[in-house]
């Protein structure tokens, strides 16, 4: 696809995942409209990303080389009866809503002939960087599959690194319903359950074991999630009836056996699953290990570094906060700052130290230095000397001289240490003046 040719309009893209799209494809030099219906976001989008805004879908539809459908799943059906029948023979129509049956039948049904539809589930949401190593479904006809705009499409997604998924729309939604519908229904019940039961989580979680606090972790992402997105994938697959009810109804089995103190009816259900699950169930105990392990080791990392120089970067906005970590309380770290504390949340930030810190330093801060003059005798090797000296400091020679004024037999070398304040510094020319006092050198200005 040549990128600067053709015309995306984004129906819904001043928000989520549409406005990620935005913001990608102009990145990579294809022309955008935006549509949405609040205008004052709107303008607020075309300033940020320098893409066009509308709140004229119709207009954008007919204007756009590629049209894609990136509004919330309940009015997806309505939106795409307004736009497809607009899209320009010869382009094409794409929607990215998490189910496909209902959008792929409407696209299909309200499209001109020679208008080709994708319909497209991708597997991420709007905070990820990018679309290398993501996941991204396209549930095409096989008539469309044929189309040089499918070939384009796929195309380019693999060149960004995605991982491309093609299947027909009804196994998509059934899958899709076992792998968010399921999956947000049991861990959504698991929430209310503890709700209505009136569990203190925080207290709860001074006498869990790492599975709870993985469980409780996974349970606060989901539900601290867009409700409304979450309802919509619920309420609008097809194949969600089937699943809510076999889920229900193995509750219920399960709840009955030890009700009735059934231990062998328990212990055959558990083995009945492990045996369906097969290697898989070997699988998901490494990988609970692997995620309890890197939990605890985070902890046990950060626990080293009290006392200790850090950096702090901020995983959403990447901000880069450095201090010494004075300690470390529940989910949060103590940064003290230049005599002040800070508090940063532990899942939110990255924490560097050593080489990691000493690159942050450099992009981000002020580099200062001092010069300081030694004395060594003729024969000491300066190369040595500085070898030894970039162990510990940030440091370059910066001159060599003999001759008026220096003490017969001896040479004077000059080293520039860099730091980033006038303490720090003070520090250093401290600890660098005990070093060369000890490996045979002196100051030659006192």
């Amino acid at each position: 696809m040549k990128n600067t040719n053709l015309t995306i309009s984004i129906i819904g893209g001043t928000d989520g995942l549409g406005k990620w799209f935005a913001r990608y494809l102009k990145n990579k030099g294809f022309n955008v409209i935006v549509t949405g219906r609040d205008i004052e976001k709107g303008k607020n989008v075309e300033k940020e990303l320098g893409v066009e805004f509308t709140n004229n879908n119709i207009e954008a539809a007919k204007k756009g080389d590629i049209v894609i459908v990136a509004v919330p799943i309940n009015v997806t059906e309505r939106v795409i009866k307004e736009v497809a029948p607009h899209v320009r023979e010869g382009c094409l129509l794409m929607d990215i809503t998490s189910i496909k049956e209902i959008p792929a039948k409407v696209m299909e049904e309200n499209v001109k002939e020679g208008v080709t539809v994708i319909p497209t589930h991708p597997m991420f949401g709007p905070s990820t960087p990018s679309l290398l190593r993501q996941v991204v479904i396209l549930t095409p006809s096989e008539k469309h599959k044929k189309s040089e705009w499918f070939k384009k499409v796929y195309n380019f997604l693999k060149k960004e690194g995605a991982k491309v998924i093609v299947i027909p729309p009804e196994k998509h939604d059934k899958i899709m319903g076992i792998v968010q519908g399921l999956t947000h229904f049991a861990f959504i019940s698991l929430g209310a359950t503890l709700k209505e039961l009136n569990v203190d989580i925080k207290e709860s979680r001074k006498f869990a074991s790492p599975i709870y606090e993985l469980m409780i972790s996974i349970i606060g992402r989901i539900i601290g999630q867009n409700p409304y997105l979450y309802a919509d994938i619920q309420m609008f697959n097809p194949r969600i009836k089937e699943i809510h009810e076999t889920f229900i109804n193995q509750c219920k089995e399960i709840s009955e056996i030890v009700k009735n103190k059934d231990r062998e009816g328990f212990v055959k259900i558990m083995k009945e699953a492990a045996k369906h699950f097969g290697n898989e169930a070997k699988r998901g105990a490494y990988y609970s290990d692997k995620a309890v392990f890197a939990l605890t080791s985070e902890i046990e990392k950060l626990n080293k570094l009290i006392g200790k120089e850090v950096a702090v970067k901020n995983i959403n906005s990447n901000a880069v906060h450095f201090g010494v970590l004075k300690d470390i309380e529940d989910d949060y770290l103590i940064l003290n700052k230049n005599g002040k504390e800070q508090r940063f949340n532990i899942l939110k930030v990255d924490v560097f130290a050593g080489n990691e810190l000493n690159e942050l330093k450099k992009k981000h801060l002020e580099r200062r230095y001092i010069d300081i003059a030694v004395l060594f005798k003729k024969e000491v090797d300066e190369e040595v000397i500085l070898n030894l000296l970039k162990k510990v400091f940030d440091i370059e020679i910066i001159d060599i001289y003999e001759g008026d004024k220096i003490e017969e037999g001896y040479k004077s070398i000059t080293f520039r240490i860099y730091g980033y304040n006038k303490e720090e510094l003070k520090n250093m020319e401290r600890e660098f003046l005990n070093i060369i006092k000890n490996i045979g050198g002196k100051k030659r200005f006192k």
